[in-house]
């Protein structure tokens, strides 16, 4: 079966892709991070809180297959997912995070990860408890994108993980990257705070609550 390779994609779609899922401010934040001037702005969420129709997709549905990637899935993983060495993501495997992905057509084209026992962002480090977990990381196949994958594969997350016992699902949506925004809002995710950090030159560290919405919660 045939897998899309990065050289696959060219320049001129990435920036395009960029313009058109909103992802231009995220990109220039991420290349001034790597100069040192690291502003985070994000917001910390609650998902899976409601009981939604599945997420439509522009293809045939019954295409796709949602489980847990293996340690044979990661030279896949790795290759798609730009800026974590192989060995980061095996370091991940081996300290209990879980790799969930969804195939279409038997191709892998997109996933996510799952910590079950510590929420980390930043210098911020939250223990989970026994009915909790955090998603981060969701990545789609640049190939595949605009066709609705993350927020089945989302979907279908909140199901598996309750079966599980995790019926608190936490993630943050980066203030900027309005494509995680957009799939998240359609999942009805809540934000329960609007954070800021900065980092410069991983010397001076700080992060503040700007704004707290736990009422959102209480709404629910």
């Amino acid at each position: 079966m045939y897998e899309v390779k990065k050289s696959d994609i060219s320049t001129y779609q990435r920036i395009r892709d960029k313009f058109r899922y909103g992802l231009v401010l995220q990109s220039i934040r991420n290349q001034l991070a790597k100069l040192g001037f690291n502003v985070r702005l994000y917001y910390f969420v609650m998902e899976g809180l409601f009981d939604l129709e599945t997420p439509s997709i522009k293809g045939d549905i019954e295409k796709t297959e949602i489980g847990f990637l293996t340690l044979d899935d990661m030279n896949i993983v790795g290759k798609y997912f730009r800026g974590y060495p192989a060995e980061e993501i095996m370091e991940w495997l081996d300290r209990g995070k879980m790799c969930l992905g969804l195939r279409y057509d038997k191709n892998i084209v997109a996933f996510m990860w799952i910590n079950f026992k510590e929420c980390t962002f930043d210098i911020k480090k939250i223990y989970l408890k026994e009915d909790e977990c955090y998603l981060s990381d969701m990545y789609t196949v640049e190939s595949y994108r605009g066709r609705n994958f993350a927020a089945l594969l989302r979907h279908k997350s909140y199901k598996i993980l309750k079966e599980m016992g995790r019926v608190k699902i936490y993630s943050i949506t980066e203030y900027f990257n309005k494509s995680a925004a957009r799939y998240k809002q359609k999942l009805k995710a809540v934000n329960l705070k609007l954070i800021l950090y900065v980092s410069l030159f991983r010397i001076i560290k700080f992060s503040v609550t700007l704004k707290s919405y736990e009422k959102n919660l209480k709404l629910t």
